[in-house]
């Protein structure tokens, strides 16, 4: 396995895996639906692609398919304490290649890139039913700090 630095070339395979990645979220609650309907998916990942505090990461297996991506970025709040902090967006990996230490890798990478940055904190919003991740980022020294509710209309 490995992972680099996602390029445009890789967009058809991030959408995939966007896919499979809304389709998973929408199976723990239907209100994940409202991200699937999207027509713009292509030009919104392709212009994330270009932004500078913005990484997005890719897993090829031995065949140089693609089985897994991330994503974070860096938020920039001078003269505060934490004056760059870096947020984990996505990160999805193909049911097949899960518990393989690709997810470990990833976060690796990424918290590398927030280092050469330097960012100081880190943090994320997590599914609280999706246990088996929660407990990765738990394993990597994240800890509850806030709770974030939703409603309908």
């Amino acid at each position: 396995m490995k992972t680099r630095k996602a390029t445009k070339k890789d967009l058809e395979a991030i959408l995939e895996l966007s896919d499979l990645m809304m389709k998973f979220h929408t199976s723990l609650d239907p209100y994940y639906d409202i991200y699937t309907k999207y027509e713009d998916s292509r030009e919104y990942y392709k212009a994330q692609l270009d932004k500078k505090d913005t990484l997005y990461v890719v897993t090829e297996n031995e065949n140089k398919e693609i089985v897994a991506f991330a994503s974070a970025y860096i938020i920039s709040m001078p003269k505060t304490r934490a004056p760059k902090i870096g947020v984990l967006v996505t990160n999805f990996v193909k049911k097949a290649y899960r518990n393989k230490g690709v997810g470990t890798e990833q976060f690796n990478y990424r918290m590398n890139w927030f280092k050469k940055h330097g960012v100081k904190y880190v943090e994320m919003n997590v599914d609280a039913r999706n246990k088996n991740v929660l407990a990765l980022w738990k394993k990597f020294g994240f800890k509850n700090y806030q709770v974030k509710l939703k409603m309908d209309l």
